[in-house]
């Protein structure tokens, strides 16, 4: 028992006031934690995690705008022609022809060929090469949109292998000719056309990899007696020739010839502001 210095004991209503001022600091105690939000997260309770947001949009290909300007003017050529089957100087599609066949066919054979073009105004006027539509029988133009018209030569220049040949119908497409001496080497390039005469409407992307490209030794460059070429590596096969290589605003600006058919990624078009003035005379 409890005694003070004094020796006396304490009497009974000290400790029952003792006892009263714990139990009221106690309940004051969890008055105050309660009332301010104090409370010990339970171990168990996890972060919530951020809610998914969704990644904005691809940006949309520059290439696409090109194609759906210039795909509905270009144009696949196709050419019946007679060719000898033998001789000096004949045809380039004579020579193809006798490795088939052999130089026992003498008489004058009726060979198909293709190539590609584009419409360049509202009367039908259509550019192309001069070897893709040279000693034609008969030109037959088939259109994007599947419309097939004949076609007759307006006029060809065999020294930069140029030609103009023309349609007649409503409603054509054409396409806006460039400025090919404002190219830069880098600028983009992108190729249009029908790539081994089946493959219509083929699309190939680069960019200007030369200009004032001479004196080459080229597929179907024999008969070239002028050349200043714009080199691309846009993919460009047989077939392509006459198609045309467009910038990147989708203005024409080169006529797809010729190929280097022991390399890569190299390939030439006629420059167009050379083009439009053989076109014009």
């Amino acid at each position: 028992m409890f005694r003070n210095p004094n020796g006396m004991v304490p009497p009974r209503r000290y400790y029952l006031g003792a006892a009263a001022l714990v139990l009221a600091g106690l309940v004051i105690g969890l008055g105050l934690s309660s009332g301010l939000g104090i409370q010990r997260d339970s171990d168990a309770q996890k972060p919530t995690l951020p809610a998914a947001v969704s990644s904005p949009a691809a940006p949309e290909s520059p290439f696409v705008s090109v194609v759906d300007k210039a795909l509905p003017a270009v144009v696949f050529i196709d050419v019946r022609k007679k060719v000898a089957a033998r001789g000096e100087g004949e045809d380039p599609q004579a020579e193809l022809f006798r490795r088939f066949f052999g130089d026992q066919q003498r008489r004058p054979q009726n060979v198909p060929s293709s190539g590609s073009g584009f419409i360049v105004d509202a009367a039908g006027h259509i550019l192309t090469n001069n070897h893709v539509v040279s000693n034609a029988d008969v030109i037959t133009v088939t259109l994007n949109d599947k419309r097939t018209f004949k076609a007759k030569v307006v006029g060809a220049d065999p020294a930069s292998d140029v030609a103009v040949i023309q349609i007649e119908g409503d409603q054509l497409p054409f396409l806006k000719l460039g400025d090919s001496d404002r190219i830069r080497v880098g600028d983009w390039a992108i190729a249009i056309g029908n790539p081994l005469g089946m493959l219509r409407g083929s699309v190939t992307g680069g960019i200007i990899s030369a200009r004032g490209r001479a004196n080459l030794n080229i597929f179907g460059s024999d008969d070239l007696a002028f050349q200043d070429f714009i080199q691309t590596d846009a993919s460009i096969n047989f077939g392509n020739s006459g198609g045309p290589l467009c910038n990147i605003r989708g203005e024409v600006i080169g006529i797809n010839t010729a190929i280097n058919p022991s390399g890569q990624g190299i390939g030439f078009a006629i420059p167009i502001n050379l083009a439009k003035h053989v076109a014009d005379q």
